[in-house]
């Protein structure tokens, strides 16, 4: 089977909430017929060294990249926001040590979540979301598959989790202790030689003007926006009514264009956790060129 776009730019492996190794998800890529892909782990850089390697070695091109957690950021009405950093140098110190921060709040955050979820009546052990994740950094996803796992017959399915208790506003959610604003994780990508992405725009939780968030957030430094997305595939999770995934994608791949943003694309691939696939979202060949060229 081919994927669909030949370019992948948002992909998770096991080094956080993935469920594939680094190597394998290039692996996989290659097999499906990807020319490229971008790996953006969730506050961490530890799986782009391995997954360069099996590129080079399998002729698939990886971009070394990012994902971001930004929590309570009132002046853009959200809760929390992602954003993606393309073409880093994931050895600089800056970027180094402010995700080595978030890292440990990341671990922190979830520890607690977990124990309003105990707290709740819930059976879901700690040391099983830790082990769950491995070497990674723990995730709400991981979260989740314990606790639907461990509770039978108390969730409709791992999604109602994520809506009803691990979300901004939910039962279970945590603050993160360590904050660092939109502007920073920018300007921290761009000292870092990277080029910042505003991750999936209409994804956001109790934002009211998604639209507007865009244009607020390109105001503060982000370079490109994530046009394309597996909003339809991840519609529960953002609590989304998607009537027309291609009208969505629409219009915010003109949004990008109008604000002369960067066109971002990419599937959220996390391997056996979610009903997704690599390539299902991205770039084309010449999409992904002017991409490049706006490094």
């Amino acid at each position: 089977m081919n994927a669909r776009f030949p370019v992948d730019l948002h992909v998770h492996t096991a080094a956080s909430d993935g469920s594939d190794t680094p190597a394998g998800v290039v692996a996989r890529a290659r097999r499906l017929g990807l020319r490229a892909l971008a790996i953006t782990d969730h506050d961490t850089v530890a799986g782009l060294d391995e997954a360069r390697e099996a590129g080079h070695a399998a002729g698939v091109e990886v971009v070394p990249g990012v994902e971001i957690s930004i929590a309570n950021q009132p002046e853009l009405d959200c809760l929390e926001i992602h954003l993606l950093g393309y073409f880093i140098d994931p050895a600089h110190p800056d970027l180094a040590e402010a995700l080595r921060r978030a890292r440990c709040a990341r671990v922190e955050q979830k520890v607690a979540a977990v124990k309003r979820l105990q707290a709740l009546g819930f059976d879901v052990p700690v040391e099983e979301v830790l082990a769950l994740a491995g070497c990674g950094v723990p995730g709400r996803m991981h979260i989740a598959q314990v606790a639907f796992a461990r509770n039978p017959g108390r969730f409709a399915d791992r999604e109602q989790i994520f809506r009803e208790y691990l979300s901004p506003g939910g039962k279970a959610y945590v603050p993160r202790g360590y904050q660092i604003t939109l502007s920073e994780a920018a300007t921290l990508i761009r000292r870092a030689g990277g080029l910042p992405v505003l991750a999936h725009p209409a994804g956001y939780r109790l934002v009211r003007d998604p639209q507007g968030l865009v244009r607020r957030a390109a105001g503060l430094g982000v370079a490109g926006l994530e046009g394309r997305y597996t909003y339809d595939k991840n519609r529960p999770h953002f609590g989304l009514d998607v009537a027309s995934l291609g009208a969505l994608i629409a219009t915010y791949t003109a949004l990008a264009g109008a604000l002369g943003l960067a066109l971002a694309g990419g599937s959220d691939y996390h391997g056996e956790r979610k009903s997704i696939e690599l390539g299902e979202q991205g770039l084309t060949d010449e999409e992904f060129a002017a991409f490049k060229a706006k490094r």
